[in-house]
């Protein structure tokens, strides 16, 4: 019993702490009286923010569930794969403006794809469209089923694959009546997390899709920021974080009733289909996320420089900035490790009281999806505290949902028996972590690691809000030069984010 309380009462103390201690104190100072008249102006806006996230949500999956599969269960060279998986894991934490910067090398006017049909005398006009904020979320997203859906078909029995394959079973029926129902946790997992990214979208839809595209997240924004309008705001923020608790909760309930059974993967040649995959991956994924990381050896025209670099490491770029660019990276990548460090240990505790315990901290863990991150800063005003703790707080908060159900999914498959034997053998709780438990959770653990300090470099909402002096980080570094026209030092400090993204992912892929 006291060990319960233990691990049940170490993220509420966080959660409580970093995210609704300063809300109570937003609510505080600025009650809500008014919640609906502010609801029934913004009625447009909240409907429209509902079907694109379903929409948005939907088209994700049906991009992410065959990625899953092909990273998964095919058989591919383990340096190519772990290539490729990190790769694909670094748009879900690209910072809004890196990402405008590689959908206009892509997309925009001038972009490679207009570049190309400029000889078949076609063009096409894909941003500020709802078509933008489609691919855009999508871009995002599809990462989270790379993830945990592939996880989930790395677990999946042989044994129970290679019966039906004796039994003449298709590959569809195959999926359809046995992976389907053993990945549907993790289905519905990812269904959630990323219906509720897209719910909460702020950087794609203002950058790709335009104010006449407006959302409760950006209504929230120009609440808080241009129209000092702090009622209206926190209105639209009680209703967004109803709204969303409610939806995550029945996810949740949906998302357990199916069983998973684990073992050994099996591996097999890639479809057929496959080359289309990767194709229609590489046009809305992969091109743009390379036209981003090389922008820093473009320069206007798209020749070769590497100007770009010189002078984000010059007085003139360290004066827009605020500080020097190498105390910068540091400075980013020192406080995001150690936010990598906390979410992994905070994201272990409650995904094992939910699961072993059958707790509410899944509902509590999912909450800050439902709070706007500009939201969540304005609360850290209020709360006193150095400026590198706020950041770190919010930080945590952003990749707790995502690292507490991965580390979900491995709960549900680790055997009890093992945990009991281990008890009856006189097996300490400290040596059973580090020789048992620690084991089996490695590879997640870096994974979720290398993730988390990946979106601690790339947040810029709640960042920008914060910031002050030379305690800057990268993504609010980028986006200060880009904002004032510095284009060439921006795509240069932009690719030095996207490159120590994808090492990270890459080591973490590594380690078996």
């Amino acid at each position: 019993m006291k060990k319960k309380i233990i691990f049940n009462l170490v993220p509420i103390i966080f959660v409580g702490t970093f995210l609704i201690y300063p809300l109570f104190l937003l609510f505080s100072k600025f009650p809500v009286w008014n919640i609906s008249q502010v609801l029934s102006k913004n009625a447009a806006i909240i409907r429209f923010t509902a079907f694109q996230a379903l929409l948005s949500a939907f088209l994700t999956m049906l991009l992410g569930i065959p990625g899953a599969y092909l990273f998964a269960r095919t058989k591919l060279p383990k340096v190519a794969k772990s290539l490729l998986k990190s790769a694909s894991m670094v748009p879900f934490v690209l910072p809004g403006i890196s990402m405008a910067i590689g959908f206009l090398l892509t997309f925009g006017n001038n972009g490679i794809v207009n570049w190309i049909l400029s000889f078949f005398n076609l063009k096409i006009r894909i941003l500020y469209t709802f078509t933008a904020v489609l691919i855009g979320h999508v871009f995002y997203n599809f990462p989270l089923f790379i993830r945990i859906v592939g996880d989930a078909f790395e677990r999946i029995d042989r044994n129970f694959l290679e019966m039906a394959n004796i039994e003449g079973a298709s590959r569809f029926k195959r999926f359809w009546y046995i992976e389907l129902p053993l990945i549907a946790p993790a289905v519905g997992a990812a269904f959630s997390l990323s219906y509720l990214y897209c719910f909460t979208s702020f950087a794609v839809v203002l950058i790709l899709g335009g104010i006449k595209y407006s959302t409760i997240e950006v209504s929230i924004y120009m609440y808080l920021k241009v129209l000092l309008d702090f009622e209206s705001a926190l209105a639209l923020t009680l209703f967004q974080m109803i709204f969303v608790t409610s939806v995550s909760l029945v996810f949740l309930i949906l998302s357990s009733k199916s069983q998973q059974s684990f073992g050994e993967a099996l591996k097999e040649e890639k479809p057929r289909w496959s080359y289309f995959y990767i194709a229609v991956v590489g046009l809305f994924v992969f091109l743009p996320l390379s036209m981003a990381s090389l922008g820093g050896f473009l320069k206007y025209g798209g020749t070769f420089t590497l100007e770009n670099f010189r002078n984000l490491f010059s007085q003139s770029a360290e004066w827009i900035i605020g500080a020097n660019a190498w105390s910068v990276i540091i400075y980013s990548v020192l406080l995001s490790s150690i936010v990598g460090g906390c979410v992994c240990i905070l994201g272990l505790v409650s995904s094992y009281a939910s699961i072993r315990y059958r707790s509410f901290l899944s509902i509590l863990t999912y909450l800050p999806v439902a709070i706007s991150p500009a939201t969540m800063a304005f609360g850290m005003i209020l709360f006193e505290a150095p400026q590198a703790i706020k950041l770190g707080g919010i930080y945590t908060l952003i990749s707790l949902p995502l690292v507490h159900s991965s580390l979900q999914n491995v709960w549900r498959s680790f055997p009890k028996e093992i945990e009991e034997a281990s008890k009856i053998d006189g097996c300490g709780s400290v040596k059973r972590f580090f020789k048992i438990i620690l084991p089996v959770f490695k590879k997640e653990l870096l994974g979720t690691f290398a993730f988390c300090m990946a979106i601690a470099l790339g947040e810029i909402t709640a960042t920008i809000i914060l910031s002050e002096g030379q305690l800057t980080t990268l993504s609010v570094a980028t986006y200060k030069l880009f904002s004032t026209r510095h284009i060439g030092e921006a795509q240069a400090l932009n690719s030095i984010l996207m490159w120590i993204v994808l090492i990270l992912f890459f080591i973490s892929e590594q380690t078996e």
